[in-house]
């Protein structure tokens, strides 16, 4: 016979181990987590914590043993403190991978579960440049959040002043409009319609304009067997002739000088017509001026039924170092593929969306209706080394301005240049 105390003890262990019976098998709702803890860690670039909040209170509210933590850093310094920081074992479990980093970067992220989601299946929800960018062999290294391009943004008042009803379309119609918005006096531009055919020094934009007219132009950049740079054609003078003559002072479409300054400050002041640019320049053109009377359109094409727009946007992809590689892809997968998270980060950044079906709901919207359309035909190359051939092309461009080579020429030592990278195959 036990006595009384040894009684009340026996029940005790018996509670005990009834409860956390209970607990594990379930049957207490709340106590039992669904996979191990782990706290994720977050970084990005052009988004601030407000911007993310909405989506990490969904993703922890449906995963609520994952917390998630968002910092946001500088673009200009992102890059190398990112890398840095990797190699010091101190990074993030997560961060934003540029669409032309898998290349270069590949070795630093771990390509998501095939279990979580497919190439295929990745592919029918996002446009193709998606896949061409994040997907290699079969296997996804980043999901986008937004697709940017590069589109036309004008200045209404000044178009409405020049009795310029509709935005041009076409780069011949482009052409007609340069001449109605440019002013110059004696030869000098007083206003210029655009930044064009300028290099780094003034336009950010410079090198991507570019490529995006080599595409354009049907340019075969790289040659598909070796890997090798092909963009000394035909096809790449014509783009890089056409490029180079809104620069070149006394012809006939002259309009922009490299020493004029920053080509987004002269559009921002009122100073420039139109700026060729990214959906995610136009706050900053706005907190320069909140007044500007500013529209956007669709980039121009040289032909209307096979358009080519050209990208510049981040995904999202996990750490090789991550000690929770499977809960960060639950994450980013959470993040992308759900529409109405990724339909409310479209609408608290302000950027345009990456899922096919917010693009259609998206296509009407009046700023980010063109980069939504624009990223269904966004097209671009692989690049060894992004920031070098940008600056090789910018070099590129400098030595045509500035008559140190022709355009045959500097596109051949271009090319050179960008083989001696090696390939991004």
């Amino acid at each position: 016979m036990f006595t009384k105390q040894q009684k009340i003890i026996i029940g005790i262990i018996g509670f005990v181990v009834l409860f956390f019976l209970l607990v594990f098998l379930g049957v207490i709702p709340g106590l039992r987590r669904s996979g191990p803890s782990a706290s994720l860690t977050v970084w990005g670039v052009g988004d601030n914590g407000s911007v993310w909040g909405p989506s990490v209170q969904a993703f922890e509210k449906t995963y609520p043993n994952i917390s998630v933590s968002y910092t946001q850093l500088d673009q200009a310094s992102y890059e190398s403190k990112l890398i840095n920081a990797l190699a010091a074992g101190q990074g993030p479990d997560i961060f934003m991978f540029n669409n032309s980093w898998l290349p270069k970067h590949n070795n630093i992220v771990v390509p998501a579960p095939s279990s979580l989601i497919s190439a295929s299946t990745f592919e029918s929800i996002f446009p193709q440049v998606a896949t061409n960018d994040f997907v290699n062999g079969g296997h996804i290294y980043a999901m986008p959040l937004s697709i940017d391009t590069l589109a036309l943004i004008y200045n209404r008042d000044i178009f409405n002043q020049s009795g310029i009803a509709v935005p041009p379309a076409t780069w011949s119609q482009f052409e007609k409009v340069v001449l109605q918005t440019r002013k110059e006096t004696y030869g000098i531009i007083t206003r210029p319609a655009v930044a064009l055919g300028g290099t780094l020094n003034s336009m950010a934009n410079a090198t991507d304009i570019l490529n995006l007219l080599f595409l354009q132009e049907g340019t075969q950049m790289l040659d598909p067997n070796t890997g090798q740079a092909t963009f000394a054609s035909q096809q790449g003078q014509a783009a890089l002739s056409f490029y180079t003559k809104f620069a070149v002072p006394g012809g006939t479409y002259y309009t922009w000088y490299d020493p004029t300054g920053s080509a987004l400050n002269s559009f921002a002041s009122g100073k420039s017509a139109m700026f060729l640019g990214y959906a995610s320049q136009i706050p900053q053109i706005k907190s320069q001026n909140p007044n500007i009377n500013l529209g956007v359109s669709a980039m121009p094409q040289f032909s209307l039924s096979s358009q080519v727009n050209y990208p510049d946007y981040w995904g999202l992809a996990v750490s090789r170092e991550s000690q929770y590689p499977t809960e960060a892809w639950d994450f980013i997968n959470f993040v992308t593929t759900n529409q109405s998270v990724a339909d409310s980060y479209a609408a608290s950044s302000g950027r345009p969306p990456a899922l096919r079906s917010l693009i259609a709901q998206y296509q009407s919207n009046a700023t980010l209706g063109p980069y939504a359309s624009q990223a269904l035909t966004a097209e671009d190359w692989v690049q060894p080394d992004s920031d070098a051939v940008s600056t090789i092309f910018s070099n590129m461009i400098e030595s045509v301005l500035n008559k140190s080579a022709s355009v045959n020429r500097a596109l051949q030592v271009a090319e050179t240049s960008v083989n001696s990278l090696g390939t991004g195959q």
